[in-house]
């Protein structure tokens, strides 16, 4: 997919996260739907619909599998590059609500289908 071509909305595709608690890199890939395009910044909104595979997961480890089951259901901005497969890497505060403005969100606005 090139920079001009457009996700249209109600597609399904993958998504895949990494974060790096002290225990090593875990790693989640979700199946997500698109639910609309930003151009100021080239995002999307999607909205994440089934954890599909979690790896790295200790049973030590600040990071559960029940955060990440949490997120199904969430919200998400996405850069273009983390819908043609990039790993995105983020910050244990997404898990943790310790960022001003969440990255993983519930939104009003939007309808359930």
């Amino acid at each position: 997919m090139n920079g001009s071509q457009l996700i249209e909305p109600s597609t399904q595709l993958s998504l895949r996260f990494a974060w790096s608690p002290s225990t090593g890199i875990v790693r989640a890939t979700y199946r997500v739907e698109v639910e609309s395009y930003e151009p100021r910044g080239d995002r999307f909104q999607c909205k994440l619909l089934e954890l599909v595979e979690a790896s790295g997961i200790r049973s030590d480890s600040e990071l559960t599998k029940e955060m990440l089951d949490r997120l199904v259901g969430q919200h998400v901005l996405v850069p273009r590059e983390g819908l043609n497969g990039l790993v995105l890497r983020l910050k244990m505060t997404t898990l943790t609500g310790g960022l001003k403005r969440p990255y993983f969100f519930n939104d009003p606005m939007i309808n359930d289908k």
